[in-house]
């Protein structure tokens, strides 16, 4: 059990890797606003998603083998007190490192999506300031009566020309 906990954190690295190269990728897309090239992104990040889901099963699945073997290990565990329990210290060691360089990647990983959140939403904003400002739409600076905001419309086209 514990080599398919290794085999899991080794796998779930790697993938984390690729995940961290796209989100690069997908960063400079959304700074240029070249979309042909995020789509195109967002398609090859998809696999690698349902991929860590599914190594995520085979990870849970190993900790609880092992805590079935090992009354010490609980629900609640630390994953460090998890690889304190391993039966070899060369096991600890390789343990630890893979844990650790997933932790990074992690990190990493959440720390492009969330600079990406907030690029895609002050894209949406922008698009959508935009597409009013074309079609006329303005919101006002008050609530209307159900709490929604207030939007009027006014021509910015010519029809009689």
């Amino acid at each position: 059990m514990w080599q398919d906990l290794a085999s899991a954190l080794n796998e779930l690295n790697k993938i984390y890797v690729q995940l961290i190269a796209l989100a690069k990728k997908k960063h400079q897309a959304l700074i240029m606003i070249d979309m042909a090239t995020l789509e195109n992104l967002l398609k090859e990040e998809e696999p690698l998603t349902k991929r860590i889901g599914e190594l995520e099963q085979k990870r849970q699945k190993a900790l609880i083998h092992l805590a079935v073997e090992n009354r010490t290990i609980k629900k609640d565990t630390p994953m460090t007190k998890v690889i304190e329990s391993a039966p070899t210290p060369q096991l600890r060691q390789i343990l630890s490192q893979l844990y650790k360089a997933l932790d990074q990647s992690t990190h990493e990983a959440k720390e492009l999506s969330d600079n990406n959140a907030v690029l895609i939403k002050a894209a949406m904003k922008s698009a959508a300031y935009h597409l009013n400002r074309i079609g006329g739409a303005q919101v006002e600076p008050a609530y209307g009566s159900r709490g929604g905001e207030v939007v009027s419309h006014r021509k910015n086209f010519e029809f009689d020309a």
